[in-house]
């Protein structure tokens, strides 16, 4: 007998003739578990039936890892969040905790007279005193603009007042009329001299109490000739006035 393997062109053999494999028509048996490989030698096709390609099996594998590892990172970073995060609090409670910016006024430029009714000598006496003067070039950064200002006191009563009061520690107000109409009421405390042959410093620090800029910070600096002070002290008429410069700076606190 002879077995019947496939399909064949041409005559059949003669009965007990060897007829040669067609081996290029069948599928071939994986020597390992004894199955057909599905793969046509001679051909990459594959045909119904197949049960086994390790290139197709071997992309399958690596989609199926990106998959995995896709999986795991989104969830890494759903359980890091950002809500309650360390860092972001951290950065958030630097935030709130720098300083706000300050608002400053500052007048560079300006005189004052200071007058004495009766004058003062080196001897105490009563005397009536009074002040008027002109702030210009007057600079606002981060706060209302204003260019220019006129300042003054109303006058007051001073008991046994001398020359050399002057350079004490004193306080006092100041209103500062701005060229926009509006003013502002200072109380001053003077707190720091600079003494010098020519010429002597007096300081003097305290608040916007009302008006334009209230609460904020104040300081008035004063700045006058000593021989003015010294030869009209010293004599029979005494002083009857003085003039000195003057600056301004306020500080504005949010």
């Amino acid at each position: 007998m002879w077995l019947e393997l496939g399909p064949h062109d041409g005559p059949a053999p003669e009965r007990g003739a060897h007829r040669p494999l067609d081996l290029g028509t069948r599928p071939l048996l994986d020597s390992h578990h004894g199955r057909r490989t599905g793969r046509r030698r001679g051909t990459g096709r594959h045909y119904r039936g197949s049960t086994f390609n390790p290139e197709v099996d071997m992309h399958t594998h690596i989609r199926w890892l990106w998959f995995m590892a896709f999986i795991v990172v989104s969830g890494a970073l759903s359980a890091c969040g950002t809500e309650g995060s360390p860092v972001l609090e951290e950065e958030s409670a630097l935030e709130s905790s720098e300083a706000p910016l300050l608002g400053t006024v500052t007048c560079l430029l300006g005189t004052t007279t200071i007058s004495f009714s009766p004058p003062i000598t080196n001897e105490p006496r009563d005397t009536t005193v009074s002040g008027s003067g002109t702030l210009t070039n007057c600079v606002a950064v981060l706060a209302d603009p204003v260019i220019s200002g006129t300042t003054g006191f109303a006058p007051a009563l001073r008991r046994n007042y001398t020359c050399d009061s002057l350079l004490g520690i004193s306080g006092g107000s100041v209103t500062v009329t701005w060229n926009t109409g509006e003013t502002s009421q200072l109380s001053l405390t003077q707190v720091v001299v600079q003494g010098g042959t020519t010429t002597r410093t007096t300081q003097q620090i305290g608040t916007v109490v009302s008006g334009k800029y209230a609460g904020a910070t104040a300081v008035r600096t004063l700045v006058f000739v000593v021989a003015d002070l010294e030869n009209a002290c010293a004599s029979p008429e005494g002083l009857a006035q003085y003039t000195s410069t003057q600056t301004l700076v306020l500080t504005l606190i949010p």
